[in-house]
């Protein structure tokens, strides 16, 4: 097979890890000349440099947690509300900013078993400030919990910006990953960073328009978990492949604001169509992506 086709092989396969399949878009990118998609896989693999080059699902939304201590009394985990901080500090205590590489967010799956993974606060933080939570204890360490389901969520919008990349570089040049190394660019360096910002920059919110024959099913009522995991079967989708999907999706749907849920809601649309594309037959990839898109915004109450 030639290296597109290997690349989306690899996509869609469940046993291929996403630091590997980042490799593998590093040499494409070196055969294509496309410096775009090799600097985003080597921040992929390597870690971004500041919060601010973070792209929007490597931010999920949190909520923290502490140890607090005092005479005989001891708490393990209570809850720490943000207004504690200055407010200057409060976005950045309700949100995980997941900074660093890949494999060490692909590493915190393997063998966990609680459903969450932590992120330290600073102990000046935790002890000046948390500790205002209790009149009788003293906050001893503090952290953000970040659930596995924004982990998991992570590596399958990697995995399918990467799908999404190389079908549409497959549908321009599908020969592409063929030339060696320093020669002529396939496509013009436009098109490319056309294909580059509408994959990998892009989401997967106006997936929908591809699905232009499908009706809503209008017994998908807002916030209504049997109706939505009703329809996804019938898509084809195994109910095992979001186990955590419901808490993630209500936690947003509750608490977070528009954006906050079109975001929450895109990374789940992406994760299911990836699902779809591996077990996809006979029904159309694009009819079954607009289905799934159509009916998580319906129980979001999204437009």
């Amino acid at each position: 097979m030639s290296l597109i086709q290997d690349i989306q092989a690899a996509a869609i396969s469940q046993t291929t890890d996403v630091p590997t399949l980042l490799r593998m878009c590093k040499l494409l990118a070196a055969r294509i000349s496309h410096p775009q998609l090799n600097e985003w896989a080597d921040r992929e693999l390597n870690g971004y440099p500041d919060i601010e080059s973070l792209p929007h699902y490597r931010v999920t939304r949190v909520d923290s947690y502490g140890t607090f201590h005092g005479g005989f009394r001891q708490a393990d985990r209570l809850q720490i509300p943000v207004t504690v901080l200055p407010e200057k500090l409060r976005e950045q205590f309700q949100h995980a900013y997941m900074i660093s590489s890949i494999s060490s967010y692909a590493a915190l799956l393997i063998g966990n078993t609680t459903g969450r993974v932590q992120e330290p606060w600073p102990l000046g933080l935790a002890v000046h400030h948390a500790s205002t939570v209790t009149t009788d204890m003293q906050c001893v360490a503090a952290w953000k919990e970040i659930p596995i389901g924004a982990v998991v969520r992570l590596l399958d919008s990697v995995k399918t910006k990467i799908l999404d990349y190389v079908i549409d570089l497959d549908r321009e040049a599908p020969n592409a990953g063929d030339t060696p190394i320093g020669s002529q660019a396939p496509l013009s360096t436009e098109k490319m960073t056309q294909i580059f910002n509408n994959t990998i920059n892009g989401n997967v919110g106006n997936i929908s328009n591809s699905g232009e024959n499908f009706t809503q099913n209008a017994s998908i009522q807002f916030g209504n978990w049997d109706s939505l995991t009703k329809q996804l079967t019938s898509l084809g989708l195994n109910p095992a492949d979001f186990p955590l999907m419901q808490g993630d999706l209500d936690e947003a749907r509750v608490g977070m604001d528009e954006s906050e849920k079109q975001a929450r809601a895109s990374t789940w649309i992406s994760y299911l169509t990836n699902k779809a594309i591996e077990g996809a037959s006979g029904v159309g990839v694009e009819t079954v992506a607009a289905a799934i898109s159509m009916a998580i915004t319906a129980y979001m109450g999204l437009s």
